[in-house]
């Protein structure tokens, strides 16, 4: 009696692991014998992963599949006092599909950056019942150069509007036409010749009440 208590045991342990571990062909084995399906939920239960992943639709799965790659792949800027006229959001408060219209002879302008450097950021802050949103735009220029510097010292204290692209396709405007977002910069030569060397660049502004809006209009470029 002991023996075959060992055995049925065992044999119930190993059906338990061929359960889990080969969920599709335990269901498929269930389906095909008497009292089965009754067996195989009672030894993976109901609300276990296994049997519940049996049960969900492998075209579901796909369904929600999709490519979701971070980082920018190009970035845009213009001062903001260059902007004409600054169109008000859609209906659903976060997007902006009328284009933005420059002043005579402005517009953005490209700001290149090193690949897999660029990010647009937005984060809450202040005090409870008055809480607004920061908006951040950061990506690295690698070298340092007379060209560079010249940017820099033009671009203190400005206040700008910038659109960077996403990986994903979306553009989102850091700023708006009440509040532009401000330059700063932290460049590093580097100790060593294998050191970083190059110019981290932030675009960085707080008290907005909304997050950067997806811009789906085209970007009006300086001629």
């Amino acid at each position: 009696m002991k023996k075959i208590l060992q055995f049925g045991m065992l044999f119930g342990m190993l059906l338990f692991l061929a359960a889990t571990m080969f969920p599709q062909h335990a269901l498929a084995v269930a389906h095909a014998l008497p009292h089965g399906p009754a067996l195989l939920t009672f030894l993976v239960g109901t609300s276990g992963s296994a049997l519940a992943c049996t049960i969900v639709p492998i075209e579901a799965i796909v369904l929600d599949e999709c490519p979701n790659p971070g980082g920018l792949t190009d970035l845009h800027v213009i001062r903001r006092r260059d902007i004409e006229t600054f169109p008000e959001p859609d209906a659903d408060k976060v997007t902006v599909s009328t284009a933005i219209v420059p002043k005579t002879g402005c517009g953005f302008v490209p700001w290149e950056f090193a690949q897999d450097t660029g990010e647009v950021n937005h984060s809450s802050g202040g005090e409870v019942g008055n809480k607004s949103i920061k908006h951040e735009v950061n990506t690295y220029v690698p070298r340092g150069s007379a060209e560079t510097d010249a940017v820099i010292q033009a671009a203190l204290n400005g206040d700008f509007v910038v659109i960077g692209r996403d990986s994903n396709g979306n553009q989102r405007i850091a700023g708006d036409k009440r509040r532009g977002v401000i330059f700063d910069h932290d460049y590093k030569s580097g100790k060593k010749g294998g050191d970083k060397n190059g110019t981290d660049f932030k675009f960085a502004g707080e008290g907005f009440t909304h997050v950067p809006y997806y811009y789906t209009a085209a970007i009006p470029l300086k001629a």
